[in-house]
């Protein structure tokens, strides 16, 4: 494109932004100064709301350009490597555990699966430990979105805007927003962002294809290729049977317990919305993720030597599109960036302040909400220095930290369901499944331990058996506590 043609695909986006900012300050004007209202947005999430915030809030850079960019590497069936098990999963956890994190949320007054925790087992670093774990695994799912904005940034506009500005323009408009509005902020702009990133989709999947003869054209240019390799999952590393297995697993429990989704269960408004939320999140996965890897496998074809695969969309967008729907499909992409980026962050300060701060110092309501905005500050400044540090694909990043989460499920999940799960259980639960997934990354374990499946599958039937070995070697929970949370979930399933 023509300098011209950069500069308007600029000044498209950077109108979008402004109205993201908008939306974010009406948030802020509509949130008030107390910690519940700025961390929890007073519990009152609508349906639509808090469908936003937590399906907005998963669709980050792992479907605007990781999906894309593994059908386009190994084909079609990218689609039920990530989303087989997680899009039926998802609901059932939701009104199931999730359910149950609402109801514990709401009559205790807790915000962070650390207070849930240490409250159930009367645990004192309990909390604090599953804190920094999943702090841990943020960072990096944090560096995805980071990355995802510098890479379509600079993609979409010929470098007129490098890698390292797009990187820090969308931090500086998540930062701007959520430092204003708190939880509100990333709710109401989540709702809008979701929308326009779902109506990009769907418009690109209708029209790209248009541009190079049709659905059917489009499709039978992939088949053609290697005897139509691409159209078959076999034989394909990552789509072989205990691989894809272990993969539907990993994002199922690992996308579950996102610790910025942990906290937004608990702002639903009642039931009902939860209830709602979850017969709705499987269709809008679906609605989303089909676009998103039949784009990146159409490319195969027209664009068959990138050396990066994650630039798969941005280049159909530039290369086939006009120039005005380029600078829209910058501001769709942004939307799917930043509406995961904005509960992320604010998930960490709230960890920080609530399970740190407040903890173990003697802190005000109103020093609470300062010292969580200064901490978002932290946070930005150092997704921004990751994000020019490493340039790992946004699969492999993801996929990695989706394991360190979904090892975070059984031992906090035990909470709501395991009457004989203790501190201890969940110390050894939190601990091994750390320590495991690291020592297979690491080569400490060697891989024919995992007989065929990602690590994930033997670190996490291993921590179920420690858990329960532990449970019943140490002293049984609290029994007060016990009592509690019994007679609270007592007609609940």
């Amino acid at each position: 494109m023509a300098s011209g043609s950069n500069l308007l695909v600029v000044a498209i986006t950077t109108v979008y932004l402004l109205i993201v900012l908008g939306v974010g300050h009406l948030a802020a004007r509509a949130t008030g100064t107390s910690r519940e209202d700025y961390l929890m947005a007073d519990r009152s999430f609508s349906t639509i709301i808090l469908l936003a915030a937590l399906f907005a809030t998963n669709m980050t850079a792992v479907v605007m350009i990781g999906a894309p960019g593994l059908a386009y590497s190994a084909g079609a069936g990218a689609f039920g490597f990530f989303v087989v098990l997680f899009a039926f999963l998802f609901p059932v956890f939701l009104m199931t555990v999730g359910y149950r994190i609402w109801m514990v949320g709401k009559e205790f007054g807790h915000i962070t699966p650390a207070q849930i925790i240490n409250h159930r087992w009367d645990a004192e670093y309990l909390g604090v430990l599953a804190m920094v774990m999943f702090t841990i695994w943020t960072i990096p799912y944090i560096l995805v979105g980071v990355q995802g904005g510098g890479i379509v940034f600079e993609a979409l506009t010929n470098g007129l805007v490098p890698y390292w500005l797009g990187a820090a323009i969308v931090l500086v408009v998540v930062g701007g927003y959520v430092y204003q509005g708190g939880m509100r902020g990333t709710g109401w702009t989540n709702a809008f962002q979701g929308a326009v990133f779902i109506v990009f989709l769907l418009a690109m999947f209708l029209w790209v294809p248009t541009r190079i003869g049709g659905f059917d054209s489009a499709t039978q240019a992939v088949a053609q290729i290697n005897d139509g390799v691409l159209l078959n999952r076999g034989g394909i590393p990552p789509f072989q049977p205990r691989s894809w297995f272990s993969q539907g697993l990993i994002v199922a429990f690992g996308a579950f317990m996102f610790p910025h989704l942990f906290v937004r269960y608990m702002t639903a408004k009642s039931v009902k919305n939860l209830q709602q939320t979850a017969v709705l999140y499987p269709i809008a996965v679906i609605v989303v993720w089909t676009p998103a890897v039949l784009l990146g496998f159409w490319g195969i074809a027209q664009f068959p030597d990138l050396a990066n695969p994650d630039f798969i969309l941005p280049t159909l967008v530039g290369e086939l599109l006009p120039v005005w729907v380029v600078g829209f499909a910058l501001a769709g992409i942004l939307a799917a960036l930043m509406s995961s980026l904005d509960g992320q962050v604010l998930t960490l300060s709230t960890f920080f302040t609530e399970d740190v701060l407040k903890e173990f110092f003697n802190i005000s309501e109103y020093r609470e909400v300062y010292y969580t905005r200064g901490f978002l500050i932290l946070i930005f400044v150092a997704a921004f220095v990751g994000a020019m540090v490493t340039r790992d694909s946004i699969v492999d990043t993801a996929t990695f930290a989706f394991s360190g989460f979904g090892l975070m499920f059984f031992p906090i999940c035990s909470a709501f369901y395991w009457r004989r799960s203790n501190k201890y259980s969940a110390y050894a639960g939190l601990i091994w499944g750390f320590v495991g997934i690291w020592a297979f990354e690491l080569g400490l374990l060697p891989n024919s331990l995992t007989f065929g499946f990602l690590p994930f599958v033997p670190v996490l039937l291993s921590q179920v058996i420690l858990m329960i070995v532990v449970a019943y070697a140490t002293g049984k929970p609290p029994k007060d506590k016990l009592e509690q949370y019994e007679e609270l979930f007592e007609h609940v399933w």
